[in-house]
């Protein structure tokens, strides 16, 4: 049997479905002015978060995103998107991360 949001004995595999989707609307459309992508999986509830260099009023590349992802899962899921500025000390622990844009060595934690 899949998972649905429905069958919460199937979580992990509807998670993993949701992450999946996320990372495919992505592809080709992660701009330099994104830092982290990712997802947040409550049942039918997603939130798409996206951590930026810098807030901006308009990022269409994201908006893009949020378009395909919405194309792979139609109306399903209730979607938020929450677009914040990048701290490397706020990632929030319960999101997918499904993009980390390549900081150097010095992101990484290395010298």
């Amino acid at each position: 049997m899949y998972a649905t949001p429905d069958s919460t004995s199937h979580v992990p595999v509807w998670e993993n479905y949701v992450v999946c989707q996320m990372t495919q609307a992505s592809i080709g459309l992660m701009s330099p002015r994104i830092v982290l992508a990712g997802v947040s999986v409550d049942n039918r509830n997603v939130v798409m978060r996206f951590h930026v260099d810098e807030q901006s009023e308009n990022f269409p590349e994201i908006d893009e995103v949020v378009d395909k992802f919405h194309d792979l899962t139609g109306d399903l899921l209730a979607v938020s998107v929450d677009i914040r500025q990048w701290d490397p000390a706020n990632t929030d622990g319960d999101t997918r991360w499904t993009y980390k844009r390549w900081m150097g060595w010095d992101g990484l934690g290395q010298e």
